[in-house]
């Protein structure tokens, strides 16, 4: 088992952020939880930091889509690290929202924003430490009534 994190940015389009997590974190659980994948996810400022942890040849599957996927620029891969225990196993995939405590963990590293990709291998650790911590948001789903929302299923 291994453990892959990966940071980005994110590419807007014509869909809306709130959207375009909504459909990573639907496809995520889908798919994490039929390959024994487990994670989290942060998105801030622009970025995405995600950390997933498994067996390396579903996790080699899954990172070869996300670098195919046109809502992630400038994708950079931390060295993987190999893991005894999943950390994340109550989460197929975690998101965790903006947090302040997240944005005082980066100006203690010396950063003014959310940057996970300038992080090194002590700093990824104690992020996700961090982020292991932090409660998990998952809201129960909700369905909005309108036309242009009918359908859409709400995680935040």
């Amino acid at each position: 088992m291994i453990q892959l994190c990966y940071a980005s940015t994110r590419v807007e389009q014509q869909f809306d952020l709130i959207q375009d997590l909504s459909d990573i974190l639907v496809r995520a659980r889908s798919f994490n939880t039929e390959k024994r994948i487990f994670g989290v996810l942060y998105y801030a400022e622009g970025r995405f930091f995600q950390c997933l942890q498994g067996e390396q040849a579903a996790l080699e599957q899954l990172f070869q889509h996300i670098t195919q996927d046109t809502r992630h620029q400038d994708i950079v891969r931390y060295p993987d690290q190999s893991i005894d225990q999943i950390d994340f196993s109550k989460w197929s995939m975690k998101y965790v929202n903006r947090h302040s405590e997240i944005a005082s963990l980066f100006q203690r590293f010396g950063h003014s924003s959310f940057q996970p990709d300038l992080l090194n291998t002590e700093q990824i650790q104690a992020f996700l430490t961090t982020l292991l911590r932090l409660e998990n948001v998952e809201q129960p789903v909700k369905l909005d009534s309108g036309y242009k929302n009918r359908g859409y299923q709400h995680y935040f």
